[in-house]
């Protein structure tokens, strides 16, 4: 990995950050889930440079995020990396450099973080804060099945609008970069 790369993708997790930081909005119907774009930048990066990138900026954003939201200990960093891995990883993997493959991917993506969060929300949110199940279960369709759509859903829409914009300016930089 050369040090432009890896300098641009440090940059794109601290865009991560103070996104997540800075624009929180929370959802109406379940004010405790709160919407941040923080996901596009990671999102973007991972279209760039691949899945393993997508992986590494999710988790070390994933991971420093817990040390400015302790609240959600590790349970907070670990459902992080999976909702955020499964939105930019698999865009990442589908993407062939063209809008086509960025939007299937991004679709599909956008699509699996708001399939298995809420399956992860009913089993996790038992064990890690004590809630009865049966009170999670009660949360899925008023708030966390319609809040993880819409978040994925607008991540990946606000991711595609950027890609063709700025992707093809980084790959001739970083062509132009590999052939100094």
């Amino acid at each position: 990995m050369n040090l432009k790369k890896l300098a641009t993708m440090s940059v794109l997790v601290a865009l991560s950050i103070v996104f997540t930081l800075l624009i929180r909005i929370p959802f109406p119907p379940a004010p405790f889930l709160i919407y941040e774009p923080g996901d596009v930048p990671i999102l973007v990066g991972g279209l760039c440079f691949g899945p393993v990138a997508a992986l590494a900026m999710t988790v070390t954003a994933s991971v420093l995020m817990g040390f400015f939201h302790p609240e959600g200990g590790v349970f907070g960093v670990v459902m992080h990396i999976i909702a955020t891995g499964l939105l930019t990883v698999i865009p990442a993997m589908i993407y062939k450099g063209d809008v086509k493959s960025a939007r299937k991917g991004l679709i599909l993506g956008a699509l699996a973080m708001s399939g298995i969060m809420p399956v992860l929300n009913v089993i996790l949110n038992p064990i890690f804060y004590g809630m009865p199940r049966a009170s999670v279960v009660q949360l899925l369709l008023p708030g966390i099945i319609p809040f993880n759509l819409i978040k994925a859903s607008l991540n990946a829409a606000i991711a595609g609008v950027l890609v063709p914009r700025v992707l093809p300016s980084w790959k001739r930089s970083f062509v132009e970069a590999k052939q100094d």
